[in-house]
């Protein structure tokens, strides 16, 4: 596996990602929005040629913003959403961030644990912020 910085030619593979994982899945238009932003960073993970995973951040000042992270259902339990985390903090850091955040649905255990086992703390609940279904959200942050 590759951990690379999002390239036009992944672009339909973080689409089909997004139409996977999620109820309400980004657009094409919007990823390459959000692409085409120099505070927007995105990563993807590779097997071969096939985008198993990626991760969005979004910076403002010294504030980094995790948008989504989102990993095959077939890929999931082998470090990929792990590595994608650990990249997105690298960069975080190396762009002057004084923390990453990011909301994780309270149910989501798998991801709690990794995000708790790369030091980010559970800082906040936002109630009713995720539909289909409805649920809350943790805040989760990672000071450095």
């Amino acid at each position: 596996m590759n951990i690379l910085n999002l390239k036009p030619e992944y672009i339909d593979g973080v689409v089909a990602l997004e139409n996977e994982c999620f109820a309400h899945p980004w657009t094409r238009d919007a990823i390459l929005e959000y692409y085409g932003n120099p505070d927007a960073y995105f990563f993807v993970a590779l097997e071969g040629n096939e985008v198993v995973g990626y991760i969005g951040t979004y910076m403002v000042m010294d504030e980094c913003f995790v948008t989504n992270l989102a990993v095959t259902e077939n890929n999931r339990r082998q470090g990929i959403g792990n590595a994608l985390i650990l990249e997105a903090t690298r960069n975080a850091r190396s762009n002057g961030a004084s923390f990453i955040t990011l909301e994780v649905r309270v149910s989501n255990g798998a991801a709690i644990s990794v995000y708790g086992k790369n030091e980010f703390i559970t800082e906040g609940i936002r109630k009713g912020f995720y539909r289909d279904p409805d649920e809350d959200a943790l805040i989760m942050t990672r000071r450095f």
